[in-house]
């Protein structure tokens, strides 16, 4: 039996928050729960705010929560080959087409009328792409993915089957020389051997652009669970005017992390009233299907039981 595998891949931004420990620890426990294994990747590739002091922190968080992880811990800036690797490939399938467009430009003749093309990318995309790649100066640029025409379905463990009737081409190497996100994932979970990958459902639409990256360089495409992000009770996903929500604020002022937990299991329906639990405990009822598809609101009342 080959073995399942998913992975924690946090960015060293120094901001992770009550959310991102939902979705930790839920990812923890269903791979543990399966007997997956578990891996962490820190994404230090793309972000205006990365910050490598952060890495630490972050491992002393997880650890904190009672969330372990097996084997070393991959950082995407040590090795950039694999993602060059890729390019060339896609570059050479003209899958890929060089555009120095800037993102008003794209909007732009996105919002212009095109008779059966509502994305306008037949305004943006070159009508030859293996000509048009022939074209490229050696100067740094952004590539662009060419989406099919044709809906893209994903099927989701926990959401089910979503359609896509109309996506955008999307960016997979940046101006920087450097690959984007989209590609970057692909790239990474593909060689950590990744089988199922866990995270936000507001990456949803990235698993359809992702999909297609897979498809284009004959690799197989793991399984996805999305999970409900947590929000304020103004539906807004947690920031500053939700409080500090910060995992570092609440670690460096020596909350017991079995607040957290607890806080995440009435979430996950575990329990039916705030109460202190142990990750252990929290494992050992822990059920996947008792999750919410919605997302999980941060209330008042949260907040009060979690600080006082």
């Amino acid at each position: 039996m080959s073995v399942r595998r998913s992975r924690l891949a946090p960015s060293p931004t120094g901001a992770l928050h009550l959310g991102n420990a939902c979705s930790f620890l839920i990812n923890w426990a269903l791979a543990r729960k399966n007997n997956w294994e578990l891996i962490l990747r820190m994404e230090d590739l793309v972000g205006p705010r990365i910050d490598l002091s952060s890495i630490k922190d972050t491992q002393s968080i997880l650890t904190w929560l009672g969330v372990d992880w097996d084997g070393e811990v991959l950082r995407q800036s040590l090795d950039l080959i694999p993602y060059k690797d890729a390019l060339n490939t896609l570059i050479a399938l003209s899958k890929i087409y060089h555009c120095n467009l800037s993102r008003k430009e794209i909007e732009q003749a996105a919002s212009a009328p095109h008779v059966d093309d509502p994305l306008g990318k037949k305004a943006i995309r070159p009508l030859d792409i293996s000509s048009h790649n022939t074209s490229w100066d050696k100067q740094s640029t952004n590539w662009r993915f060419r989406v099919h025409d044709e809906p893209q379905v994903v099927c989701d463990e926990l959401l089910g089957k979503t359609r896509f009737n109309l996506l955008n081409d999307f960016v997979v190497w940046t101006k920087n020389d450097l690959p984007a996100y989209q590609l970057a994932v692909v790239i990474d979970d593909a060689r950590q051997g990744v089988t199922d990958v866990v995270r936000g459902h507001d990456l949803l639409e990235s698993a359809a652009w992702q999909s297609q990256i897979y498809v284009a360089l004959g690799l197989e495409e793991p399984q996805w669970w999305h999970l409900p992000l947590v929000v304020g009770e103004d539906g807004l996903r947690l920031a500053k005017r939700h409080g500090d929500t910060r995992l570092l604020t609440y670690f460096e002022s020596d909350m017991q992390p079995e607040k957290i937990i607890g806080l995440i299991a009435k979430w996950c329906k575990i329990t039916k009233i705030h109460e202190t639990l142990s990750s252990s405990e929290f494992l050992q009822v822990f059920d996947i299907r008792k999750v919410n598809t919605e997302n999980i609101v941060f209330t008042k009342e949260d907040e009060k039981w979690l600080l006082g």
